[in-house]
């Protein structure tokens, strides 16, 4: 009976030690559980609060890129302005006598409106209280010229008075428009004599249509003549000092544009046409 009890004894130890060893095994189970599901937990918490932290700086940046956008003045490209293709007629047109600041801004405003240019054979004496109104002239793409000091008819006059009329001109224009170099001369009425073909450094133009706007005074007539004698590489005849003038180029340049022709500089004219001007000589045209 002893051995038996014993027996028993030992038995019953043996399972419950086995059980002890079953719940610390279940126990510690449990614990590494609770840890996994506290750092998964954790783990999910930080992501999330990191998701969100980002997702604020997102929209931030997304705000502020926004309101940048609105602040910042919206720039728009320059259409690039196409380069007109030349006719196949051409004109120049000249005015003498100014620079007028009566008709001379009615005259450009018209060139400028249908893309023409012209010579403005200028008086001295004008000139040196009209610096402005030159700068305007060249501000529209057209060209200075002389016209002489005051208008003498310098193949009646000695060489040294005439050299005078033209070199003061010539210092004028340069002083009021920052060096500008005058390179033509029209002669007052047209006039040149052997001694100025000699010793005029400037190619000398004179005209092959004269609109007479001069005599008539009259709008209508002026702008008739054209109409009725020009051609291609004509230089044309005007006065700016005239209103009546200023009246008929209204008239006068969009129907020759109308009619296939440019208007041009002297210098672009001849340019065009292939021709070289020197010193001295005299040109009607640019045939």
């Amino acid at each position: 009976m002893s051995g038996r009890r014993e027996y028993r004894k030992r038995q019953w130890k043996r399972r419950q030690s086995q059980s002890e060893k079953l719940t610390m095994l279940l126990k510690g189970s449990i614990a590494v559980a609770v840890v996994l599901v506290l750092v998964l937990t954790g783990v999910k918490i930080v992501s999330t609060v990191q998701n969100h932290k980002q997702q604020k700086q997102a929209e931030e940046a997304l705000l502020q890129k926004q309101k940048a956008a609105a602040e910042s003045p919206v720039v728009e490209e320059p259409t690039p302005t196409p380069t007109p293709v030349p006719k196949e007629k051409a004109v120049a047109l000249t005015f003498d006598d100014g620079p007028s600041r009566d008709n001379d801004g009615t005259i450009l405003e018209t060139l400028q409106a249908n893309g023409a240019h012209a010579t403005f054979f200028v008086l001295g004496n004008r000139a040196r209280v009209d610096g402005d109104i030159m700068q305007m002239i060249l501000d529209a793409g057209c060209e200075i010229a002389s016209h002489s000091w005051d208008h003498p008819q310098l193949s009646k006059i000695k060489w040294k008075k005439a050299k005078s009329q033209i070199d003061r001109t010539d210092r004028i224009v340069s002083k009021l428009l920052n060096g500008y170099q005058i390179s033509l001369l029209r002669p007052p009425y047209g006039s040149i004599s052997k001694t100025m073909r000699k010793k005029v450094k400037k190619p000398m133009i004179l005209w092959s249509l004269d609109t007479e706007d001069w005599k008539s005074r009259n709008a209508k007539k002026v702008f008739n003549r054209v109409k009725k004698e020009v051609k291609d590489g004509d230089i044309i005849l005007m006065h700016d000092i005239h209103p009546e003038t200023a009246e008929a180029v209204k008239k006068i340049v969009p129907w020759l544009s109308e009619q296939g022709y440019d208007m041009l500089t002297v210098t672009e004219l001849m340019a065009r046409k292939g021709k070289t001007m020197e010193g001295g000589k005299a040109y009607l045209d640019a045939n």
